[in-house]
């Protein structure tokens, strides 16, 4: 392996025999490097990486697709190359990088067992940078007769060119009249504003013309630069491309040679490999030294382009399905909200990241950003905030952008606009399983002066009934349950019981039975939430805090510990397989508080 500076700094493109250079690939490079030479460090950096990508082949795997966009640049009509010449250049492509060529077969013997299938594949942009249709061509008629090799008005709309789309999505091809240059292309590591390929028009695609470079293998050399490749020969005589499968050759090859060629004590020139200079229907191979290369490259300078959506027609649509919390017109108890909206993904393809936004009354807009993976018309419930606000009525704005960090096709479905209602209170959780039953079962809650202030006469038998008020926080309330048959709802006709906000009674009793809501610690205690569930539980029950939850302790009846669990996190799941069905006292211990819950276990 030879100097690498050395390769990028003294190599040019020698044709004392053309009138028209074949490639300024390099000419282009020292120009630049020659005004900024902080390039040369970048450069070397960028070769270190590569250097140690290659040296981790074993990580290499899979296809690379990279979006292509075709800039035509015309002033005449022999200029403006057809769509079914950029097919042909675009199959040329796929073919050459594929090694699925025609003239494969014609790579010498010494050489097939390193020709290289590159597995690289090249796709017409579908897509423009502002995520709108398009066939992954333009055209742009411009007033200049020619360009050269040093002209960058090639890309830049207001000076007869076109601007050039986001080098880190697209591929940018240009096919322009170029004087001094078959076709040039940039090094991975140049400037963003002209970080693509220019190809001559006469040379570019498959021509019936008599030149020699009518098979479009000149944009098959050029974007082997584009991936970092360099010219076989290296950068003087008997020097070194960078790859270790390429045999050392003593200069550029023209024309048709044949095999062998030798020089440089080698066994024979690889002038059939793409980055020599050799006629396009003498060219057949890359090598896997040069596939190591360009894989390198794609994951390193050129990343991003490989996980580009630019392929892809636009196709994301997401928007507000519902939102779940608040409803519509519903009215929220207490003043602590907490917003959750429905996401639905209305494509076929997954969303990566999306930008959630949301207004509340008049406050400021605020966003949230989500990033996860959303498969196509799947949906998912998303928390946005937790926000306390004052009594009355309020309005709430939810709208979605920025799909996949791009345009949304649809904006239709994006937003939603919730009015509802805060009202002073605390909410409880009533829950009651009944008996065989029910019509015999009613419940009643009457307030600390012994008014009822709800009842509940319809309930199911052998079912979960829930119930879910509002409560002033002012007063202390009585719960009641009846049963009209003096056998309760536990346990000769059925297993029921009684839950208020998790903690769990006993449905044996006789006529009547009656809570203090007032005194269950799950309500309120020192201001700790605890939310246990589900109730009854089966094989894992699951435990919500506001504080941190220390331990947890498991009681059967009798008192015997039976479990005892350590943890340090706000919320727990903990496996209940091991306790036989029965009814259990659970200790939850955080920092500042100790919650005591009897629950329940089928």
């Amino acid at each position: 392996m030879r100097t690498f500076l050395t390769l990028l700094i003294s190599t040019f493109c020698v044709f004392s025999c053309f009138a028209q250079e074949k490639c300024g690939a390099n000419i282009r490079w020292e120009k630049l490097a020659s005004e900024n030479q902080e390039i040369h460090k970048e450069r070397q950096s960028l070769e270190e990486k590569i250097q140690i990508f290659i040296s981790k082949k074993s990580s290499q795997t899979g296809e690379y697709n990279i979006p292509v966009v075709f800039h035509v640049l015309y002033k005449n009509a022999d200029e403006y190359i057809s769509e079914s010449q950029i097919a042909s250049q675009l199959e040329v492509l796929n073919q050459d990088f594929r090694r699925a060529n025609q003239d494969a077969v014609n790579t010498p013997s010494d050489f097939s067992s390193i020709a290289a299938d590159s597995e690289i594949n090249f796709c017409l942009a579908q897509r423009t940078p502002d995520n709108y249709p398009t066939t992954g061509i333009t055209y742009t008629e411009t007033s200049i007769s020619s360009f050269s090799l040093y002209d960058n008005r090639i890309f830049n709309d207001s000076l007869g060119g076109k601007t050039i789309w986001d080098n880190s999505q697209y591929l940018n091809i240009y096919i322009c009249d170029l004087t001094t240059a078959l076709g040039f292309s940039s090094f991975p590591g140049g400037s963003n504003s002209n970080d693509g390929v220019a190809i001559d028009f006469a040379n570019f695609g498959v021509t019936n013309s008599n030149s020699n470079y009518n098979k479009g293998r000149t944009a098959t050399h050029e974007i082997g630069h584009w991936l970092n490749l360099f010219h076989i020969w290296g950068s003087t005589n008997c020097s070194s491309d960078m790859v270790d499968d390429t045999p050392t050759q003593e200069m550029e090859n023209y024309g048709c040679q044949s095999h062998p060629s030798p020089s440089c004590e080698n066994q024979g020139d690889m002038f059939q490999n793409y980055m020599d200079y050799t006629n396009d229907a003498c060219m057949n191979l890359f090598t896997n030294g040069q596939k190591d290369r360009m894989h390198a490259t794609l994951n390193t300078e050129r990343e991003s382009i490989i996980s580009s959506l630019s392929c892809l027609a636009p196709y994301e649509d997401i928007g507000i399905e519902e939102n779940v919390y608040p409803q519509a017109n519903q009215s929220v108890c207490g003043n602590e909200l907490e917003i959750v909206t429905s996401i639905l993904n209305f494509s076929d393809n997954s969303i990566n990241q999306l930008t959630v936004s949301y207004q509340i009354d008049d406050n400021p807009i605020e966003s949230v950003e989500w990033n996860g993976n959303l498969e196509g018309s799947s949906s998912l419930e998303l928390v946005i905030a937790n926000k306390t606000l004052e009594e009355g009525e309020h309005q709430l704005i939810i709208y979605t952008t920025s799909p996949n960090n791009t345009r949304d096709i649809n904006t239709l479905n994006d937003t939603i606009l919730v009015n509802f209602l805060i009202v002073e209170g605390q909410n409880i959780d009533i829950n009651i399983q009944t008996d065989n039953y029910a019509e015999e079962t009613y419940w009643e809650l009457s307030n600390d002066i012994g008014n009822v202030t709800y009842i509940q006469n319809d309930l199911s038998s052998n079912e979960l009934n829930t119930e879910t008020l509002c409560l002033s926080i002012d007063s202390c309330y009585t719960f009641t349950i009846f049963d009209i048959f003096d056998d309760g709802i536990c346990c000769d006709f059925g297993n029921g019981y009684v839950s208020i906000n998790n903690e769990i009674f006993s449905g044996d009793f006789d006529t009547e039975f009656s809570v203090d809501i007032c005194d269950i610690n799950s309500i309120k205690n020192n201001f700790l939430e605890i939310k246990i569930y589900p109730i009854p539980a089966k094989e894992v029950l699951h435990i919500k805090s506001n504080e941190e939850i220390k331990s947890i302790l498991i009681y059967d009846y009798l008192g015997q510990l039976m479990k005892i669990e350590n943890h340090n996190k706000k919320e727990i799941s903990t496996s209940l397989i091991n306790l036989k069905s029965g009814m259990y006292l659970i200790n939850i211990l955080t920092e500042k508080n100790v919650t005591k819950q009897k629950i329940l276990i089928k």
